[in-house]
């Protein structure tokens, strides 16, 4: 099965609003970027995957997947959103003669290259099909592999999980779920920063977080 890795980017220094408390914009800019190199670098040496696609209107973010051999498309101007960011790589995927997309948030600094690979592997067979990779807290969706690329839009938001399900059932799809504990972990929030930090795996985005001291400083956001 021939798959194109699709990942959404905000704009570098835009995202992860819910850390603006403890990350100030340039340590968020930097955090993202990081979270973004990391993904990468699980994604363009998986086997599993035929090729790799980075939508963005960022060009710090266009560059930088440019420098991983990553195809670059641009987001919709102004950025509409992640689903439509997405529906850019599903179109160019199936304009390509994939067999099927994996969706991944660019907020996934632990995920390996062979979590991907599991992924794929759990692919039902048949036509269409999807495999759902929840968040940690279950209700959101982190991976998303759909074949063909277009057999269902993406519901990337609240409550993504349910929404996803039931978009494959609306198409008939066979449908998987399988949990990765770190593909599950995205960073959104001050707790998820103290988990990455505590991860014996790993990371850029790790090594940024110390950097940054942010050990301490979540510490004392505790306290207080």
């Amino acid at each position: 099965m021939n798959v194109l890795a699709v990942i959404p980017v905000k704009p570098l220094g835009r995202a992860l609003g819910r850390l603006s408390a403890v990350l100030t914009r340039p340590e968020r800019r930097e955090l993202q970027a990081a979270m973004l190199m990391d993904l990468l670098d699980a994604c363009t040496i998986c086997p599993a995957l035929g090729g790799v696609l980075v939508v963005t209107s960022d060009p710090a973010a266009a560059e930088l997947a440019a420098g991983y051999g990553a195809a670059v498309l641009p987001d919709h101007d102004p950025p509409q959103g992640m689903n439509p960011a997405v529906a850019v790589g599903q179109a160019h995927a199936a304009a390509r003669g994939y067999d099927a997309v994996l969706v991944l948030t660019a907020d996934l600094p632990l995920a390996e290259p062979e979590d991907l690979a599991a992924v794929v592997a759990a692919a039902p067979t048949g036509t269409p099909r999807v495999v759902i990779v929840p968040s940690r807290h279950g209700t959101g969706t982190n991976a998303l592999l759909i074949g063909p690329p277009a057999a269902i839009p993406t519901r990337l938001g609240p409550d993504s999980r349910a929404l996803h399900r039931a978009e494959a059932a609306a198409a008939g799809a066979h449908l998987a779920e399988i949990d990765l504990p770190w593909v599950g972990l995205d960073i959104d929030t001050p707790e998820d920063l103290g988990l990455l930090l505590a991860a014996e795996r790993p990371s850029r985005a790790q090594d940024a977080c110390r950097r940054m001291r942010l050990a301490g400083r979540l510490e004392a956001g505790i306290g207080s």
